[in-house]
């Protein structure tokens, strides 16, 4: 395996907290280096399987890389430096969005969304129809 193992780095870097956004950059910027250094070796009369190999040794390790990204903080999505933030705001915006979780869900299928929407002000109108008669009930009683 002479290739930049992409799935291993992918996981630990999100694993120590790093955000998605600079994960794909970090991850990006490290296949050009590697593709570079290959290019370069092939470029000096280097075959195909020692470029490779000098390659991910001037690349480093997989642990050296996700430590050294570790160490800085601000690579750190908010809610793994804030985790008591995170564990308040991410249940009240999950319940916040669950009524509209129907219309992201149905977005893609209208004919689903428009049966939910009828069923919804069917239900409405049973409810407002049970308690006009109980309310006649205690009135009339």
């Amino acid at each position: 395996m002479h290739e930049l193992d992409r799935r291993r780095l992918r996981q630990g870097l999100i694993g120590a907290g790093i955000a998605p956004r600079h994960v794909r950059r970090t991850i990006d910027e490290l296949q050009d280096h590697y593709d570079d250094v290959v290019e370069q070796e092939l470029e000096e009369g280097a075959d195909r399987l020692t470029a490779c190999r000098n390659a991910l040794a001037r690349v480093g390790p997989v642990d050296h890389i996700v430590d050294a990204v570790r160490a800085r903080p601000e690579l750190q999505s908010w809610a793994f430096r804030f985790p008591r933030l995170a564990a308040v705001l991410y249940p009240l915006i999950f319940v916040a969005l669950l009524p509209a979780a129907p219309v992201f869900i149905g977005y893609a299928h209208a004919n689903l969304l428009v049966r939910w929407v009828v069923c919804l002000f069917l239900s409405a109108l049973v409810t407002a129809g049970l308690l006009l008669i109980l309310q006649l009930a205690i009135t009339f009683s």
